[in-house]
């Protein structure tokens, strides 16, 4: 099974009230902008990760492969010091697989045995925000 990148690059809001077209944006690239932060599983995913108490990749309970254990709809992990975070995830036998990626060395491989699909991954001021569905 392939793993996709999933885009953990996202600031909410950010830079909006200046209007994008002032950076030399098409308006509608604020338009879509907007509609992409309003969807409801981003909203959610900021929730838990604004929420949450970031735990450390060290915390989390081993599987017999070495996978970490994850549950629950949102998780906060925390990445302080760490750059060039990427977020990939693929659906297997044994529910969703995340591997987190920083500086180009693997980090974590966790599983998620409960979810159906990984909706969003937020970044933000060293903590990485992970919500399912």
């Amino acid at each position: 099974m392939e793993w996709l990148a999933i885009d953990t690059n996202v600031d909410y809001e950010s830079d909006l009230e200046n209007g994008l077209s002032g950076k030399g944006l098409e308006v509608t690239a604020e338009e879509c902008h907007r509609s992409f932060m309003a969807q409801s599983a981003l909203r959610e995913a900021r929730w838990y990760h604004e929420n949450s108490i970031p735990l450390t990749i060290d915390s989390m309970p081993r599987e017999n492969d070495g996978a970490r254990l994850i549950e629950g709809k949102g998780l906060s992990l925390d990445l302080d010091g760490i750059g060039s975070i990427e977020v990939l995830h693929r659906k297997s036998d044994t529910g969703i697989e995340i591997l987190v990626k920083g500086e180009g060395e693997h980090l974590a491989l966790m599983r998620h045995h409960d979810a159906s699909v990984l909706t969003a991954a937020i970044l933000s001021r060293g903590k990485l925000g992970l919500s399912f569905e």
